[in-house]
């Protein structure tokens, strides 16, 4: 196994509905064609697992994921449109719905050598059990920042409440926050949870002027409400 160096650990977070079990990026370094990934605790029961891996030699693609759940290994699938480039750097996203518990370890199987990986995980709960992804992804690919450092990510449309995240990689110094205010920022990506139907936008902030990013951006469905039971009279 690659040495893995965790270098951003942002803990869980509970909102009503849609939970945050756990989230973080990690490093993977070395030259091999599978980049591994270690979860600070094991997931739960039917969560869905996010992996979002950045690349960082040119070229290179993910091929598959895959994982160690006790009762056997998870099905992850890419989402449809969300395979971005820029600075000789590519980042996707790939997902697994109502997932078997346990996973403590992700592999990434990748189609070449890679020098390195940034691995970004999310574990979030309460989320649909089947076609949990909401539409298909939208991305941009050698984006270029505007002389006031704003990085304009790609625009989404969803039709349900839903987990939105987009996953991104900027040329250093990278951006410090994220507009609107729905949004939450991390240096690797940034969500929305329980998000209402609509249009969905991320501008990164404070970002070098005139700057190259990249951007992925996908939506995931809650949980169907279950209907409280007739009061008997």
């Amino acid at each position: 196994m690659k040495k893995v160096l965790i270098f951003l650990f942002l803990g869980g977070g509970a909102l009503s509905a849609q939970t945050i079990v756990q989230q973080f990026a990690a490093v993977s370094s070395g030259a091999g064609t599978v980049s591994d990934m270690d979860l600070n605790r094991p997931t739960g029961q039917g969560s869905v697992l996010i992996a979002m891996p950045v690349l960082l030699s040119p070229g290179v693609k993910v091929l598959s994921v895959t994982d160690n759940a006790p009762a056997g290994g998870n099905t992850y699938k890419q989402v449809p449109g969300t395979s971005s480039s820029c600075a000789k750097k590519s980042l996707d996203i790939w997902y697994c719905e109502n997932c078997n518990p346990g996973v403590t370890e992700l592999k990434f199987h990748l189609s070449d050598h890679v020098k390195a990986s940034i691995n970004a995980f999310l574990e979030v709960a309460s989320m649909a059990l089947s076609s949990v992804l909401d539409g298909t992804g939208v991305q941009v690919s050698d984006g270029a920042g505007t002389s006031a450092g704003l990085e304009v990510g790609p625009s989404i449309t969803t039709t349900a409440t839903d987990f939105i995240i987009a996953r991104y990689f900027s040329t250093p110094l990278g951006p410090t926050g994220v507009t609107p205010a729905a949004w939450t920022y991390t240096t690797s990506y940034v969500y929305v949870l329980n998000g209402p139907s609509g249009n969905y936008q991320p501008t990164l902030t404070g970002g070098k002027a005139a700057g190259d990013f990249c951007m992925s951006l996908a939506a995931f469905k809650i949980a169907a409400s279950v209907p409280a039971s007739r009061q008997r009279h």
